[in-house]
């Protein structure tokens, strides 16, 4: 028998001896084809029931090959997986947005930690959340709340869909009106129009029934939507990040008087620490980089850079400095901070998108990148990422629209000369010794010294990453990929994160605390049916919040309340827990096993858990 085709061109919607589809259906096929033709590849979704509509769409969609799909069990983790999958679109030249769905009630509010670090960090993430209709809210219903309010400014925009809206409008009409707000919510996300990624949310009402009569068949909504192959050639163009630069335009030249100037690179989803590193170098300017810059390479990298400033000697070298270059979001040291408030200087911020840290308010002018002569970015894929195998970027253009001269002879040299003249960080550990400073090291050296086959690095945004900013050796050639939710830096959610990143782009190593291990431990659970991620998770177990030991606190309480209140120790045994969620569990005895087993592929759910 020949299908119906819907005129919109969502392909069969029935048979015509079957029972026809519900309205919710039909939207929800609807909106899953839009998603996919807008360019959404990766969706999470968490199970409940306002959102089974979906459910057969999606399951559909995968069957075809035009979407993966990946289920988790509590929405918070749900979450931070998609912002994860999202992450790893961006390292690979993409603001190609990934999806999550939930159901109605608190459902939705527990996507609120990955809602606020994707608004602050600048990811495109579609938050898909089903509801009840407009007549069930403020009734008492059951699991009804006023879901478009309820991340407040987070979202960049908020999209709320009426339920029947196939049955108001009819098939065609209502399908073309649902593709039509599916597509303004992802160009929202991908900021298309405004330059401004982030959250998004599309709030699906649906009315009941929520699933196909007996009888009722189930069209794919990739019918005529069949996906376009990976990875960044195939990306719609206003999914695209802006483009890298070609070669500087004819007379674009640096001012000729030297300028005793710096390059700031904090943390950025995209590639313009890349920017932050060739400007630099080209300019012969001190590269102060995050790990999660993109940036921390070649010869201007300075490791130790915050404590260099706290020096005496730094101090000095600073109040010579006239002009600074910030890129990304820096955060992670107080003299960055200091030094990236002070007045006397020219501080110019380089953006590939509509935000930019300032937090004083004292950057003089903002140059977006978008502005720069550029090409389209190269095909490649996770291998590639912060290598120089792609277009690079166009110092030379960069320092004449700014008007930027290089740095006198010797400038960076001082700058080498005192870090080299720091004293020791620590005592040196007898050979073979486990600390925390040398596992975090070992890490960070096992992906430097083997990029192109290392796993993706995600990294925990407290103590974890300080630790890797002060001690990290820049590379010699292209920096490590490494991610990590500075956005607005809480600990939560980095297992969910890296494991969205795993099944978007392979292999991932994350390193945590143990207390960031602990607090999202459930996120490393999977079903029966869910293929095994390739994620590594390495617990540094240092005893509880060895952040506030290197803030003030431990000098003005007594300690048994610091350690209560602070330090927070656990009982909780990481290695023990991870063995019971699955895991294959490692523990080193010395540092040269843990080298040994950051030497290994990593294959499968895998926990070193490091007692330093």
């Amino acid at each position: 028998m020949s299908a119906t085709t819907d005129p919109a061109g969502t392909g069969p919607l029935r048979s015509p001896e079957s029972a026809p589809a519900p309205p919710s259906l039909l939207a929800a096929r609807a909106i899953v084809s839009a998603l996919i033709r807008a360019g959404v590849r990766q969706v999470v979704l968490a199970p409940g029931s306002r959102s089974a509509p979906l459910v057969p769409a999606l399951t559909a969609a995968e069957r075809d090959g035009a979407l993966r799909v990946r289920v988790v069990l509590d929405e918070r983790t749900a979450g931070f997986v998609a912002l994860g999958c999202a992450r790893a679109e961006l390292l690979s030249g993409s603001r190609r947005p990934a999806a999550v769905v939930t159901t109605s009630g608190t459902a939705v509010a527990n996507l609120h930690p990955a809602v606020a670090e994707a608004d602050a960090a600048g990811v495109p993430l579609m938050l898909v959340t089903a509801d009840r209709p407009h007549e069930a809210v403020g009734t008492g219903a059951n699991q009804t709340t006023e879901q478009t309010r309820i991340f407040g400014a987070g979202p960049r925009t908020v999209i709320d869909l009426p339920a029947d809206i196939t049955a108001d409008l009819g098939e065609s009409a209502g399908t073309c009106a649902l593709a039509g707000q599916v597509r303004r919510a992802v160009d929202a996300a991908t900021g298309a129009l405004t330059n401004d990624p982030g959250p998004v949310q599309l709030n699906v009402r649906f009315r009941p029934p929520l699933a196909l009569e007996i009888g009722g068949t189930s069209a794919s909504p990739t019918d005529a939507a069949t996906p376009a192959p990976d990875p960044v050639a195939d990306v719609p163009a206003s999914l695209r990040l802006p483009p890298r630069g070609t070669a500087p335009a004819a007379g674009a030249r640096p001012r000729r008087r030297a300028e005793r100037g710096i390059v700031i690179a904090g943390d950025s989803v995209d590639a313009s620490g890349r920017y932050a590193r060739a400007l630099a170098e080209y300019l012969d300017w001190p590269l102060l980089a995050e790990p999660t810059s993109g940036a921390r390479g070649g010869p201007q990298a300075l490791t130790r850079y915050a404590e260099l400033l706290r020096s005496r000697r730094g101090t000095q070298l600073a109040q010579r400095v006239e002009r600074v270059v910030v890129t990304g979001h820096p955060s992670l040291t107080r003299p960055i901070s200091a030094l990236l408030a002070r007045s006397d200087l020219r501080i110019d911020a380089l953006t590939s998108t509509a935000r930019w840290t300032d937090v004083a308010g004292a950057v003089a002018s903002v140059l977006p990148l978008r502005a720069v002569a550029a090409v389209p970015p190269a095909r490649g894929d996770m291998a590639t990422v912060g290598t120089d195998t792609a277009v690079p970027p166009p110092p030379a253009e960069l320092a004449a629209a700014l008007e930027l001269g290089p740095g006198p002879r010797g400038w960076t040299g001082r700058w080498r000369a005192a870090v080299a003249a720091l004293p020791a960080a620590d005592a040196p550990p007898t050979a073979g010794t486990l600390t925390a400073d040398a596992a975090v090291t070992a890490v960070w050296d096992a992906g430097r010294e083997a990029l192109e086959d290392a796993p993706l690095l995600v990294v925990g945004s407290s103590m974890t990453i300080r630790r890797l900013d002060r001690l990290a050796a820049p590379a010699r050639g292209p920096a490590p990929a490494a991610i990590a939710n500075r956005g607005l830096a809480g600990i939560d959610g980095t297992l969910a994160t890296a494991l969205g990143v795993a099944v978007t782009a392979g292999p991932v190593r994350v390193v945590v605390g143990d207390l960031a291990f602990l607090h999202d431990a459930m996120s490393l659970s999977r079903g029966h049916l869910e293929a095994e991620p390739d994620l590594q998770v390495v617990v540094i177990d240092d005893g509880g919040g060895a952040i506030f030991s290197t803030l003030e606190y431990p000098h003005v309480i007594p300690p048994a309340d610091f350690t209560r209140y602070f330090s927070t120790p656990q009982a909780t045994d990481p290695g023990t827990l991870a063995a019971a969620l699955g895991a294959t569990v490692h523990r080193p005895a010395d540092l040269d096993a843990l080298r040994e087993l950051l030497a290994e592929p990593v294959r499968g759910l895998s926990v070193i858990h490091v007692h330093a």
